[in-house]
């Protein structure tokens, strides 16, 4: 039966991710992972899901902050048997579960990727940060010169003349050199037939061709080099390289879980209770009340048959 992972970001938007419910799903911080949470109080590897005949395992992987389930936590290494509707918390991150008959993700890589992106972008925009994607001068004349690609699919024109959306001082540059354009999560370069040509890394683009242009790559425009700036992608790895950040409330009430209670000065019940009184004589020692021993009951016995016997010859002699 396929299971459905449902995220909500703090803006409300949901993505989900379904599985085909044999595998085991890894949930966590780190890149690998089949469902990314950027969230510093998740941990690189926090949880797994898993299935179990027909039932669903949820599996805390020792994680920093924990994972819960009903307000409930896991204890570390162990798992719990999880339900359709279940809300699950991983730090401060939820997500809710579902079994039902959902199209598998085909392209779990891509998909997971976009939803960590969607999750930072949400968190971006609430902190009131700008995530547009955005090409800055790294190198040339006008370093530290920056162009938002702020509409989707529109051509961004950068070159020397002073109608380009990105004009350079750069006499090496053509006056509309090259053109930039978004398209979703994807940036493209387009060489307007430069007389020195347009450099993406260190292949020259063919003229009027459209080329994707990755983060990781430079472009070179005469002398000035261009670096694609994806504030959201950069905010994902520096999240995801990052130490697990420890949650206050989880580590107070992980140690009062955990740390054993001091014991008293002296036991409860001797506190509680008044001291014995002993009674102390002058002399030789009490000896202790015992009961009638079997030795005793024989010498009284004995003492009464001779009392008996004395006292029948006494009336015996009289009636003489």
């Amino acid at each position: 039966m396929p299971i459905t992972i449902l995220v909500r970001s703090t803006q409300g938007a949901e993505s989900r991710l379904t599985f085909d419910g044999t595998q085991r799903v890894v949930l966590g911080r780190g890149a690998g992972c089949d469902v990314r949470l950027p969230d510093p109080s998740v941990s690189q590897r926090h949880a797994t899901l898993r299935a179990q005949g027909a039932d669903f395992l949820l599996v805390d992987e020792a994680s920093t902050n924990g994972t819960f389930v009903g307000g409930v936590r896991i204890a570390p290494r162990t798992s719990r048997i999880v339900r359709s509707g279940d809300v699950a918390r991983l730090g401060r991150v939820a997500i809710e579960l579902r079994i039902d008959q959902n199209a598998i993700t085909r392209d779990v890589a891509a998909a997971t990727r976009d939803l960590a992106l969607a999750l930072v972008a949400s968190a971006l925009d609430a902190a009131g940060a700008d995530p547009t994607l955005r090409v800055s001068v790294v190198e040339g004349a006008d370093q530290g010169a920056d162009l938002p690609l702020s509409q989707e699919g529109r051509p961004y024109v950068t070159g020397r003349g002073a109608e380009c959306d990105l004009p350079l001082a750069d006499a090496d540059a053509s006056r509309e050199h090259a053109a930039v354009v978004r398209r979703g999560a994807l940036v493209f370069v387009r060489d307007l037939r430069a007389k020195n040509g347009t450099w993406l890394a260190d292949q020259r683009l063919p003229p009027g061709q459209e080329v994707p242009w990755r983060a990781t790559q430079m472009v070179r425009v005469g002398r000035t080099v261009l670096a694609l700036r994806e504030p959201i992608g950069e905010a994902l790895a520096r999240i995801e390289q990052a130490p697990d950040e420890p949650m206050p409330e989880v580590a107070a009430s992980a140690a009062s879980e955990t740390a054993p209670t001091p014991a008293p000065p002296f036991p409860a019940a001797a506190a509680s209770a008044p001291a014995p009184v002993v009674a102390v004589q002058s002399g030789a020692p009490a000896r202790p009340r015992r009961g009638w021993s079997p030795l005793d009951l024989l010498v009284m016995a004995t003492a009464v048959a001779v009392l008996a016997l004395s006292l029948a010859g006494l009336v015996w002699l009289l009636r003489d």
